[in-house]
């Protein structure tokens, strides 16, 4: 699932830079090229790293974390514990 732009609760794996393959949570989508995300773990939710959405793949949108992000009740462990269910699926 390709797609150029981002939002808020979607996965997305990381196709560039020393986190390639890694899977985070796009957090906040800043201006029209960039996006924070947060993998809960070594990028917390406090701490986000920006990426390019062009250094990004989605892979799958979460209507419940969307709506955990929007009610301010998303926590790293709860992040981190979702997407290890990615990286299971990616091996």
């Amino acid at each position: 699932m390709k797609d150029k732009n981002l939002y808020a609760g979607d996965v997305a794996v990381s196709k560039a830079g020393h986190d390639a393959k890694r899977i985070y949570l796009v957090i906040k989508v800043v201006g029209e090229d960039f996006c924070l995300v947060s993998d809960g773990r070594l990028r917390k939710l406090d701490n986000p790293k920006v990426k390019r959405f062009r250094h990004l793949e989605k892979i799958d949108v979460r209507d419940d974390m969307i709506k955990s992000l929007e009610e301010g009740k998303l926590t790293d462990k709860a992040v981190n514990a979702e997407l290890k269910k990615y990286q299971k699926q990616e091996r």
